[in-house]
């Protein structure tokens, strides 16, 4: 895999659109490039924004990062989604699996979701199981 960001989140974005829609649901794109979500996906009475992210296995969990960054002059910004998309769907290339995680679940910066025990006990383990998209499907009523 690249290691090319653009790169990286473009093959992101390519794997979690197929498995969308290979569990038949249909993908909305969004004319240009200047959305803050990469697509839109239906459910029963609603739409879900889609932003996805890039996880990267690491120390046994897929860490992702909640908010982009880009440069404005000559600093970097960080900025969240919230009020901007739904959910976040995180692609694991090394997993060849993609999660779903609610935006109000989400932390601010980055999160983790945990594949492997950890060393220390912890009561706040967000567990990648909790965030398969086929539960998500399942769960929100989304039209397949």
């Amino acid at each position: 895999m690249s290691e090319h960001p653009k790169d990286r989140g473009e093959i992101s974005e390519a794997a979690v659109r197929y498995h969308f829609v290979a569990q038949g649901i249909p993908v909305l794109e969004p004319f240009g490039d200047n959305k803050r979500y990469d697509f839109v996906c239906k459910g029963q009475n609603e739409f879900f924004r889609v932003q996805v992210k890039t996880g990267r296995l690491s120390n046994g969990r897929v860490q992702f990062e909640t908010r982009s960054s880009g440069s404005k002059t000559r600093r970097i910004a960080k900025e969240g989604y919230e009020g901007e998309i739904e959910v976040f769907a995180v692609f694991s290339y090394e997993l060849d699996e993609t999660f779903i995680v609610p935006i109000d679940e989400a932390p601010e910066t980055t999160m983790g979701l945990r594949i492997q025990e950890p060393g220390k006990p912890s009561s706040t383990i967000n567990w990648a199981d909790d965030y398969r998209l086929a539960d998500w499907i399942d769960s929100m009523g989304v039209d397949s």
